[in-house]
């Protein structure tokens, strides 16, 4: 019964983790940012609802302040087909004035009483009408930066002066299309073509956002990805995930990039121009893949190339290790960027590094893979696993990686280096991590094997086909060696078990697997045992999961030690990870009661049949 109560103790403290999760910030094991590498070249965006706060709103409080029954504008400009008031003033066929006196005739028949269409038409070309929305002006200028067109596509009408209406800064945008000049108004499929045709893209090629299902679904139609507008923040958010680029943190500035690069640009670009063969005329982008000291990894863009920069660090591997394990893994079936030079010069950059190439093709910043049907996402997965099979069942002796690195014991040095990682940074005692330091040292799963490992296997270190269900590129190998190949799968499935807003990684553990079409964890589990010939399963999955949150919780303590006012919050917050970390640790230990032998006069446990999950 005690056990059984301290239990649910534990599982109140998962609760209130997830609940708080979102606060922690721990960049050497953080969500990394988005690559750049999208088979998308342009980004069209209606105005109103998406660049400018929506009528809908408007309508409704005219028509309270004004005695309308609600819904009144709605219906007329739905009734009469195409040839009705708003339909005609959309498409400039008809002047402001005439406008007016038609549509509050229409308006005033549905009402059964006066509608003074005079006052809202005012109303929509005045105030925080003519205010863009910041969020997606950011989003505009991170998208602009990383070579994307944009465009505007606006069912627009004429003010009483003649002029359209578009309160924007026309120097962001490529293309701007606008019905009342063209004589043609969503949905209506001439008007798409005509938009895509002056930026020079195909539909496949096209992003569009519109907060109108009938003009998103005249779009997808078409071919374009589209995007249905509502809440302007998770619209953003799946359009980050569509492009694979982050769209927030725009810094202004010549060569402008979301992140502070922290790169002697002058140094680089020379470096590149020369390495690479560019004119003087192409710019070279840089955003910073990983923050963390010890895993300097930059994307850069230039002359229609993207490209890897690993710099290496004080703490981190040298550079010739890792430049070792890509040429050798080069044609051996498992997807690894391209080497093009190991840079030894430190008067480039300061210290060596290594300059990769990726291939064109999809990533993905959020695991839940927005705008994408069920069954595309379930084939994702399955190529993602079967990407990690393919790198756990490489022969290393055949392509001399036999000694890459020291295999001896590797869960075991793994525990030890991170325990003293968090004893070098503790702040406060964390009883639960006191318990994981004696616990995890016990409890090291007894047959581990040794493969070749990725050390950060996820779904964000994975370039996709730009069609095909298939990785074409697999990133990040700054922490591979030899080791339990166990690590890289549970470490993949960290997600599953962590909500959508938490920033260290974003998790989809709330996010409905089966409606989405992702695969549960027992089904990776199962498809990565068969692959990989594993009869006896995973029982020893919990530890992994434990072992990975005692990591996480390390991590954040050592990076909240950086800062004395953020001690206290920090501490607690990798308290709470801990907690979570100690409530897996717990459910091994009921998975080891429960499979030791009985006495035939032991009697029944009541804790039989509690396995983990």
């Amino acid at each position: 019964m005690m056990m059984m109560m301290m239990m649910k103790k534990k599982m109140r403290t998962a609760a209130r983790f997830r609940s708080q999760l979102w606060r922690l910030k721990m960049p050497s094991l953080c969500h990394r940012s988005f690559a750049a590498i999208s088979t998308y070249k342009a980004v069209i965006f209606d105005m109103y609802g998406v660049l400018i706060p929506s009528p809908v709103k408007l309508a409704t409080v005219f028509e309270r302040q004004n005695g309308v029954p609600l819904g009144t504008l709605g219906k007329a400009i739905r009734t009469g087909g195409e040839v009705n008031a708003w339909k005609r003033f959309m498409r400039g066929e008809i002047g402001a004035e005439e406008f007016v006196e038609a549509f509050s005739r229409q308006c005033s028949e549905i009402a059964g009483c006066p509608v003074p269409i005079g006052s809202f038409l005012s109303d929509l070309t005045s105030g925080p009408m003519t205010r863009p929305l910041p969020f997606m002006m950011e989003a505009i200028l991170c998208a602009r930066s990383r070579g994307l067109k944009t465009a505007v596509l606006s069912n627009n009408f004429l003010q009483l002066n003649g002029d359209p209406f578009l309160p924007l800064d026309h120097s962001l945008f490529d293309v701007i299309v606008e019905s009342c000049r063209e004589g043609l108004s969503k949905p209506d499929p001439s008007i798409y073509h005509l938009c895509l045709n002056r930026l020079g893209v195909s539909a496949h090629e096209a992003v569009f956002l519109d907060d109108l299902e009938l003009n998103v679904k005249a779009a997808a139609q078409l071919g374009i990805h589209a995007i249905k507008v509502g809440d302007l923040a998770v619209s953003v958010k799946e359009l980050e995930g569509v492009l694979g680029i982050p769209l927030s943190g725009f810094v202004p500035g010549p060569g402008s990039a979301p992140w502070d690069t922290k790169l002697p640009m002058d140094q680089l670009t020379q470096y590149l121009r020369k390495t690479l063969h560019l004119s003087d005329k192409d710019p070279v982008a840089v955003q910073q893949l990983s923050p963390s000291q010890s895993n300097a990894l930059y994307h850069l863009t230039t002359g229609g190339r993207h490209l890897l920069l690993r710099k290496q660090q004080k703490t981190s591997r040298a550079m010739d290790t890792e430049y070792r394990l890509l040429k050798s893994l080069s044609g051996s079936g498992i997807p690894v960027p391209e080497i093009i030079d190991l840079c030894e010069d430190t008067s480039v950059l300061g210290a060596p590094f290594l300059l990769m190439e990726v291939c064109l093709g999809r990533m993905f910043s959020d695991p839940s893979l927005p705008g994408l049907t069920p069954g595309d996402r379930r084939a994702l997965y399955q190529a993602m696993q079967h990407t990690l099979c393919q790198i756990h069942c490489l022969d290393t002796r055949a392509v001399g990686l036999e000694d890459y690195d020291e295999p001896v014991d590797y869960m075991r040095l793994q525990v030890q280096w991170w325990t003293q990682q968090y004893r070098d940074s503790e702040t406060l005692p964390i009883p639960a991590m006191e318990r994981l330091i004696q616990w995890l040292p016990l409890h090291l799963p007894k047959h581990q094997r040794t493969t070749l490992i990725h050390g950060s296997f996820r779904l964000e270190n994975l370039v996709f086909h730009p069609e095909k269900p298939e990785v074409v590129a697999v990133m990040d190998w700054g922490r591979s060696r030899l080791g339990d190949p166990l690590t890289d799968l549970t470490f993949s499935c960290m997600a599953h078990y962590l909500p959508q807003d938490n920033p260290l990684l974003t998790g989809i553990s709330d996010r409905g697997l089966v409606h989405l079409g992702i695969p549960t964890v027992e089904e990776v589990m199962r498809q990565y045992c068969s692959s990989m010939g594993l009869e006896e399963g995973i029982p020893e999955w919990n530890f992994y999961m434990a072992f990975h949150l005692f990591c996480l919780a390390a991590s954040h303590q050592g990076e909240s030690k950086s800062t004395i006012a953020e001690q206290t919050g920090s501490g607690r917050l990798a308290e709470e990870v801990a907690d979570l970390a100690w409530d897996f640790a717990t459910k091994e230990g009921f998975r080891i009661f429960n499979a030791m032998p009985r006495s035939p006069h032991a009697g029944t446990s009541p804790l039989k049949g509690q396995v983990a999950e």
